[in-house]
């Protein structure tokens, strides 16, 4: 039905008396289709809001880093070896811990290496990255060489870079002990009981040391102590320090790095890792002892050894690089044994370095990157000397790495 003119007319004026002229039907539907078309835009650009606050970047961060501080689980290790309820022979500890930076330690964490020393008893401590320079081991107001352990009964000996400042550099701290040392202190003893009388009972009934329980104090005593691989493109670097026991010889090393861009893959795949194998098995034949090499050796040898085993960027990364993980089982093909994996191989979490730029300790997001490699005869019961046991000390601050021990038994 048509419309009394005058309803329109008064639409129209009521339009003009607001100052718009009167719109036609085409005019009036243009303008709904905008408005239909504005409600649309409205409509979906609320739907894209809130989708945009469920991915919006913060949550994504917040829910990244509420995956990152998920715990990696870190099974218990049982203790496989009592020195004490084996006192019919002596145990000879072994202490390995990559530094990182040895003035740092002495600076944040002074008594870390004295409290090792003693909590332990090590035999030998062996630290790698200690970035030192022959003025800094030489320096008094450093107090390193003749000052640190020497309290605790240490020799020390030091290996440093002399090709890059504040880069790499190993150190071994040796327990002294003296032919005859075990008769002096008993002779000290009757004197000062002489002086003082008798001790009671129960002040007398201590347990000894470890060093008077030894038969032949010589098989704790170097024979010696070098610093080279025997090649002259690897030994300005630092990186080895040897010690040689009467029955058996050990290694500190710092193994290369390949670099974040994998720039040295092929000289320490190619290069020293091979070097190093011939240089063990040459040691062991031309000794005729077994051979023991340790420290941070830069690779995480299989998935158990890293907390996110199938991340994409691994096979890039340096330690876990195909051709890194497959030059270290060339060595243990040779006939060489992991002795942490030998002693506990289902453990799993059990780490030795963790990346402090990312934070990833607390939650124990880290790989192996450090080891006790030996000769097959070290675990052969009917040996004079065999590995009892081997263990990471996680809870060690003061470095990116942490310490790892070894315990051997040598039989009176």
């Amino acid at each position: 039905k048509l419309q009394p003119r005058g309803a329109i007319a008064s639409d129209d004026s009521a339009s003009e008396s607001d100052g718009e002229k009167p719109k036609s039907k085409a005019a009036k539907a243009k303008k709904k289709g905008k408005a239909t078309k504005g409600v649309k835009k409205a409509k979906a650009s609320s739907d894209n809001s809130d989708k945009s606050v469920k991915s919006s970047p913060t949550k994504k961060k917040a829910a990244k880093k509420a995956g990152h501080q998920t715990l990696t689980e870190r099974d218990p290790l049982p203790k496989l070896w009592d020195p004490e309820s084996n006192p019919d022979s002596y145990t000879f500890t072994v202490i390995s811990w990559n530094v990182a930076g040895l003035r740092a330690i002495l600076r944040n964490h002074p008594t870390a290496l004295s409290d090792l020393a003693t909590k332990y008893d090590a035999d030998v401590i062996c630290l790698q990255e200690t970035k030192l320079q022959e003025v800094h081991v030489d320096d008094p107001k450093l107090k390193i060489k003749g000052h640190l352990l020497e309290e605790e009964g240490y020799d020390s000996y030091f290996s440093c870079s002399t090709t890059k400042k504040g880069y790499s550099g190993t150190a071994v701290f040796v327990k002294r002990h003296e032919q005859g040392d075990e008769s002096k202190s008993k002779k000290k003893q009757a004197t000062m009981d002489s002086f003082f009388g008798s001790k009671k009972k129960d002040e007398t009934d201590k347990k000894p040391k470890k060093a008077d329980k030894a038969t032949d104090i010589t098989n704790l005593i170097p024979e010696k102590v070098s610093m080279a691989l025997g090649k002259e493109e690897h030994d300005s670097e630092g990186r080895i320090i040897s010690v040689d026991y009467p029955l058996f010889s050990l290694s500190n090393l710092y193994v290369p790095n390949s670099g974040q861009k994998l720039d040295r893959l092929d000289y320490r795949t190619k290069q020293w890792d091979k070097d190093l194998l011939e240089f063990m098995q040459r040691t062991e034949k031309d000794r005729g002892v077994p051979v023991m090499w340790l420290g941070d050796l830069n690779v995480a040898h299989t998935a158990m050894e890293v907390w996110n085993e199938g991340a994409k960027h691994l096979v890039k990364s340096a330690g876990t690089t195909p051709e890194e993980r497959e030059s270290f089982q060339q060595q243990l093909d040779a006939g060489y044994i992991d002795a942490f994996r030998k002693l506990h191989p289902t453990a799993q979490g059990q780490y030795t370095y963790w990346s402090q730029r990312v934070g990833n300790r607390a939650p124990n997001k880290g790989l192996r990157l450090d080891y006790f490699i030996c000769s097959p005869s070290l675990f052969d019961d009917s040996k004079k000397v065999v590995l009892r046991d081997c263990y990471i000390v996680p809870d060690q601050v003061g470095s990116d790495h942490c310490p790892i021990v070894a315990e051997m038994e040598i039989k009176k």
